[in-house]
């Protein structure tokens, strides 16, 4: 199974493909806010991708329209592939 690490707060595990990085950082307890609950709507759960970009599927029209560019993701959108080294980005 694919490996998922939180960088930022060093804690990893091991998830089933087609996961979101949004609810594996849930079953982590990695605090990323979804103002929307997930539906990518808010764009505010947003992660910047360290390592292992290709290792998640392609960016959503949700990711698109709100122009996020390499290395950031929503997490809410980004299901795993592979393996993947993320942090949850700061909004400012």
């Amino acid at each position: 199974m694919p490996r998922v690490t939180f960088e930022d707060e060093s804690k990893s595990g091991e998830f089933p493909a087609g996961k979101t990085v949004l609810s594996i950082a849930g079953a982590l307890g990695v605090k990323v806010s979804q103002v929307c609950g997930g539906d990518g709507a808010c764009g505010t759960c947003r992660i910047e991708v360290c390592q292992g970009w290709q290792n998640l599927t392609p960016p959503t029209p949700d990711e698109t329209y709100k122009e996020l560019e390499p290395p950031y993701r929503l997490s809410c959108q980004a299901k795993l592939v592979g393996d993947v080294v993320v942090k949850v980005a700061k909004i400012e």
